[in-house]
Parts: C-alpha cells; structure tokens; sequence
C-alpha cells in the first residue's frame, strides 16, 4: 500500500505582525528520549538566521544555518562544514502541477460533504502562574488536544497536553506570511494511503487560544493505537522545548551574508550519513546514555553484555 506524504488541512491562524527594529539572538533546546539538539535565530526586522543539525536517532548531520533576506527575496541554505550554500525565492513559490507530479505528490480528495468523522477539541486554560523571563513577563498557560474519531472515522483517539510558558514578543521578520487579525488556522496533518479521501473535521475552541512565543513547554502525547488482532494499546510520549539564550541588542550584519569563500551548488548535504548504524545499535545507544544518566556519569558509560 503506498502512503502519500503528510498533507495539513489549514482552516485559518493568527499569525505575528512584523517584528520590531531592535535584533534578537535566542537559541531554543529541544529534548525527547534524553537527547537534546540545539538551535540559535538571530533575528533582525527583515532578516533571520538558524543555525541548527538534522538528528536521526542519535546521529548528527553537519553544521547547517538557514539565512533568510526580506530585502533581497531569497533564503540560503548554508553547509557550514563544506563551505557550500543553495537559494531559492523567499516567501517560497508554490509548486505547479506538473513540479507537484515529479515528485511524485498528489492532493488527496477532501469530504466536503456530510457528518464531520473526526473532532479535534482544544481547551486552553490560562493557570494565573506568572514569572519572569529576560525582562517579560511569562503566562502559564496549559493546553489540552483531544482527537475524538466520530462515526466512519480512520483515526485512533489521541489526546496531547501542552505545558507552557509563554510571552509577548514577536519573533516574525516583515516577509513572514500574516494572516488579518482576528482569524485563526486550525492544522491538523494527515497520512493518506491510496486514493482514501482526507477525513471531514470540527474543530472546538474551549477558552482563549494563546498566541504569544513560547519560552518553554513540556508535551506529553498520548494514542489509542489499534493493534492487528482489534485490541487497543495506548501508548505514550513526550518532549520538551526551552530557551537557554534571549539576548535583545544589535546583530553583526555579517551574520546575514554569505561568507567568503562558500561555493553556490545545486544540492547541499544536509542529514548523518546513510550507512547510519542499525536500530539495534541506535538504540543501544541510547541505553547507554540513560544508564548515564541515571547514576550522573559524566564521562561515556560502557557496559558489557556476557
């Protein structure tokens, strides 16, 4: 059976105004599964900047940084280990159909029509917990996803709690797409097999959605998976997100251009490399490091298997 890739259903968002004059550097941690990654923005009002690496399991790709350029209509993907970079037009052009059918992507078929078959209710619930963060004030706020699979649904009932910390401050640079106040987008991402069309949902609002800029979060998921047999598992995951820099001031100008000596290609090497280890060995990996963890090794733990 083929499965065509995630497609998102967007029925409308408030998204951030342009950002104010003065420079931002912030770099955001993200952690799941006790592996953490990196990424740093630098933020100016028509200019942004990320530098970051791609993860497979525990395996790092090479030193990446994405330059985006309001003023000259372009972004540039940067290969910092290789000195080589690639553009493309920002905002990004949508593909044609014939771009959409080389690479072998296909719109699939919407329920227009009927019962909805899949309820997505979002509660959002203000805690009153206030603290402070680099000089703004942070809001507690406590979101709850439940996905509820109506009558003739495909989905499995699942259920995503978000614990965050948030603040007012813009983070968008002035070619960012925004969308007129007062409309909200609802995304939901779905994975299509064959010609099966996407389910028809209603979205439920409970409380005021939060649209400030997360400082940190902490999401825990949890899915009824149906197993082969009709049995239900449920199954559990979570991640979390924190900023461990904000510095607000002026940025380096030469942050934003292409370094001396970087050669313009058509491709850059962007992930770890393809004779990764097995899964076996990924996730050895990662038993090893949550033994160190457990006992606050600092150095590598090795353990013997007889």
């Amino acid at each position: 059976m083929r499965i065509s890739p995630v497609w998102f259903l967007i029925l409308g968002i408030p998204l951030l105004h342009a950002s104010n004059a003065s420079g931002l550097k912030m770099t955001v941690r993200h952690m799941s599964e006790g592996i953490s990654s990196d990424q740093t923005f630098y933020i100016e009002k028509d200019r942004r900047r990320a530098e970051y690496r791609n993860r497979i399991g525990v395996h790092y790709g090479p030193q990446l940084a994405s330059i985006t350029r309001c003023d000259l209509g372009q972004m540039f993907e940067l290969n910092l280990d290789a000195d080589e970079y690639v553009e493309s037009s920002y905002p990004p052009k949508p593909l044609s159909k014939e771009e959409r059918e080389a690479r072998g992507l296909k719109v699939p078929d919407v329920v227009a029509s009927g019962k909805p078959t899949l309820r997505i209710e979002i509660t959002t619930v203000d805690t009153g917990e206030r603290k402070e963060f680099f000089g703004h004030a942070a809001r507690h706020i406590i979101t709850t996803r439940k996905q509820i699979p109506l009558e003739g649904s495909r989905s499995d009932a699942q259920e995503t709690v978000t614990d965050g910390w948030y603040i007012d401050v813009d983070t968008s640079i002035s070619c960012d797409r925004h969308m007129p106040e007062g409309k909200r987008v609802h995304a939901h991402a779905f994975l299509t097999a064959g010609n099966m069309p996407i389910e028809k949902i209603e979205f439920i609002d409970n409380g005021v959605p939060e649209e400030g800029f997360a400082i940190e979060w902490k999401i825990t998921s949890r899915e009824a998976i149906a197993l082969p047999d009709g049995a239900k598992k449920e199954h559990t995951s979570s991640r979390e997100m924190r900023l461990t820099q904000f510095v607000e001031g002026p940025l380096d100008p030469a942050l934003f251009t292409i370094p001396t000596g970087f050669l313009q290609v058509e491709h850059i090497e962007r992930n770890p490399p393809a004779n990764l280890p097995s899964q076996w060995s990924i996730a050895w990996d990662r038993f090893k490091a949550s033994v160190a963890r457990l006992f606050s090794v600092k150095n590598s733990v090795e353990v013997a298997v007889h």
